[in-house]
């Protein structure tokens, strides 16, 4: 007869704590719908643990029940939603060292999964994920350091740093994909949901306001309140443009209060729906509309996220808003953290949302727009070029030589005045910086090759190896042809060197295409109306 070895009460110790967990559930008044339900519950926990117990005091190598255990639980937990994850107990130490008010952040968000540092879905800034990092890749260096030994605090630490300054990862799309490198930029920690409000248009009298709101933290609804009360000055506004493009999301309640602003009170915004109802929770407004009569558009992206989608969509239902944009991210799901025993946790989904009109928003659809503006495609010269933070390098460099004129103080004005100097500065930069890319095209090339040689056909291996010479020239013609989009990539990075706070984002509203719509359409809209 076997017996249980020390270091397998961590087992007995998790299963008695999940069984106990469920009798807890089923007290509380969690009912399953058939008997045999808690039954194949039970019964899948004697499984688990016998086979558990097998593996560890029979396997052939010694097995260590810690990280044993945890792959068993990031392989069940893969089956789920990606929102679903398990903290050990450094992990929960990596949620309080990620709080670091002074760091400056990349902003993506990890978790570990299979064993391995994974992109999560944003829910700080999106600037990592626009670069071209995607949700799943596979964490493998920062700044040179493996990660494959790193726990989520080490990584989330490397990842820290001043702001301004710029850390090397190098990512996996998928197990079997080539790696590929991204300097990202750490930008500054958020203090505030609300980053810029003011007026648009050549005519403040017109009376359109604009805010940005990059989050819903804590006091945004206020902040969001403060900032449109503070430009109406005890005076109606006639339109309101409100930015949520890029914003991940954050607590419902504030949700709920942004949309407070602009409906009737006691109008139902959104449902908080669980798995079998008892607990629902409708979110109502309870105070006055503040702004009853303004025209209201509500901008949004792909990065557009949860409570986001709760603003959008309820005031999109609510006939109360016009919404703009790119579809958004798709996340209706809600998530607790629940405590586990011995300084673990577990972040779950425990409910999805339902807008006024009923609907749901199922992961990865998210909100359609009213009026679908689909982002300028990006040349893939242009991703590579922002994979390697060359733009932010070049601007860095560019304003530290005082962008070769004197004046002072510098404006950015006088960074770009000649555009060909600019972008002949920036040729002879990336030349420097050893900067090199490969198309699509050419992959598709070097393939043929490959299967031409593997055929032997050497005249048909002659000709198409002519073609990589004449891929050679037209990527050197790819700095000219997409001038136009690059300049404006420079002159962004040369404003966030430049500029700060008020003075930045203003700049950046005023050169905003979108925002440019939105106050056109709705001007227009106020002088049919008038």
């Amino acid at each position: 007869m076997k017996t249980f070895p020390h270091f397998l009460r961590h087992v007995v110790v998790l299963a008695v704590v999940a069984a106990t967990v469920v009798g807890a559930v089923v007290l509380a008044g969690w009912t399953w719908s058939q008997d045999d339900d808690l039954f194949e519950l039970r019964r899948n926990f004697e499984i688990f643990g016998a086979a558990y117990e097998e593996l560890v005091t029979s396997y052939v190598d010694d097995i260590r029940p810690q990280p044993f255990m945890k792959a068993g639980l990031d392989a069940m937990l893969a089956e789920l939603d990606p929102y679903t994850v398990f903290y050990d107990e450094a992990d929960l130490v990596d949620m309080n060292a990620r709080q670091n008010p002074a760091a400056g952040t990349v902003g993506l968000n990890l978790g570990e999964r299979g064993g391995r540092i994974r992109v999560l879905p944003p829910d700080t800034h999106a600037e990592a994920y626009r670069s071209g990092i995607r949700i799943g890749d596979i964490l493998l260096e920062i700044d040179g350091v493996d990660a494959a030994g790193l726990s989520l605090s080490e990584a989330y630490t490397l990842l820290q740093g001043e702001p301004g300054s710029v850390v090397r990862v190098l990512v996996q799309h998928s197990a079997d994909a080539p790696s590929q490198v991204f300097n990202l930029r750490r930008l500054p920690p958020r203090t505030k949901n609300v980053s810029y409000a003011g007026w648009l248009g050549p005519d403040p009298s017109e009376r359109i306001a604009y805010v940005r709101l990059d989050q819903f933290g804590e006091r945004s609804g206020r902040e969001t309140r403060r900032a449109l009360r503070n430009l109406a000055d005890g005076e109606p506004l006639r339109g309101v443009v409100l930015d949520l493009r890029d914003n991940p999301g954050g607590i419902v309640s504030e949700a709920v209060d942004v949309v407070e602003l602009f409906v009737p009170k006691e109008t139902s915004v959104v449902r908080i729906a669980t798995r079998n109802g008892s607990s629902d929770q409708v979110y109502r407004t309870d105070m006055d509309a503040l702004f009853p009569e303004a025209e209201v558009i509500v901008l949004v992206n792909r990065f557009s996220a949860s409570a986001s989608e709760i603003v959008a969509g309820a005031l999109q239902d609510l006939d109360a808003a016009l919404v703009m944009g790119e579809t958004t991210f798709g996340k209706g799901l809600v998530q607790v953290v629940r405590r586990l025993p011995h300084d673990t946790a577990m972040k779950m989904t425990i409910a999805h949302y339902t807008l006024p009109s009923g609907r749901t928003v199922p992961t990865g659809e998210g909100i359609v727009p009213d009026v679908e503006t689909a982002s300028a495609e990006e040349s893939e010269l242009e991703a590579a070029l922002r994979a390697e933070g060359a733009f932010f390098l070049f601007a860095g460099s560019r304003v530290d030589a005082g962008c070769g004129v004197r004046q002072t103080p510098l404006t950015v004005e006088a960074c770009m005045a000649d555009e060909q100097e600019v972008l002949a500065a920036f040729s002879g930069f990336l030349e420097v910086q050893g900067f090199s890319y490969t198309t699509s095209v050419e992959l598709d090339v070097d393939m043929l090759l490959a299967r031409l040689e593997e055929a032997s056909w050497p005249e048909a291996l002659g000709r198409a190896a002519s073609l990589q010479s004449e891929l050679q020239r037209e990527k050197e013609r790819d700095l000219e042809r997409h001038s136009r989009r690059l300049l404006e990539a420079i002159e962004a990075s040369i404003m966030s060197y430049l500029l700060e706070g008020e003075a930045l984002a203003a700049r950046e509203v005023a050169h905003d295409p979108l925002v440019a719509m939105a106050a056109e359409t709705l001007q227009n809209n106020l002088r049919t109306n008038r």
